[in-house]
């Protein structure tokens, strides 16, 4: 019965571990989708960026406004890759994070089976102790009968 009180505490452990694990885990997918987000609304800007310029270039503009455009579209180029790069990341530690949400899950699975196990024992032996002492029983009264 001990043991059985221990393996319920390391399951109380090893659930709590879990349960923070996958909080992890849920916080990183969330900062993958916004920065997901960020970059499909930052690309999004320089295609209506490139867009604009080819617009008015069609018009005329001068070069030094040409020139404008072009160094602000380097800027969303180099903000583009920068976030890229951050939700490239991201995914590495949203995977690694998975990976330890996983592992706990199945570190706590595998208590949860020892316990349940235990238990399945405990009531076969106490099956086995009730169904004796019945035969015990039962056989003394047999034998009082006889006499």
């Amino acid at each position: 019965m001990a043991e059985l009180a221990q393996l319920q505490m390391l399951l109380e452990l090893e659930q709590r571990r879990e349960d923070k694990a996958a909080q992890d885990f849920a916080q990183v997918q969330q900062q993958v989708q916004e920065q997901q987000m960020r970059l499909d609304g930052m690309s999004k800007y320089r295609l209506d960026y490139l867009n604009q310029l080819q617009e008015r270039g069609q018009g005329g503009i001068a070069s030094i406004q040409v020139g404008q455009y072009h160094a602000f579209v380097g800027k969303l180029d180099e903000g583009v890759e920068q976030l890229h790069h951050e939700v490239v990341k991201l995914q590495q530690v949203l995977q690694q994070r998975k990976e330890r949400w996983l592992a706990q899950r199945r570190k706590r699975e595998s208590v949860d089976f020892l316990i349940k196990e235990r238990r399945k024992r405990e009531q076969i032996a106490q099956a086995r102790k009730e169904q004796k002492n019945l035969d015990d029983f039962s056989s003394q009264r047999f034998i009082r009968d006889r006499k």
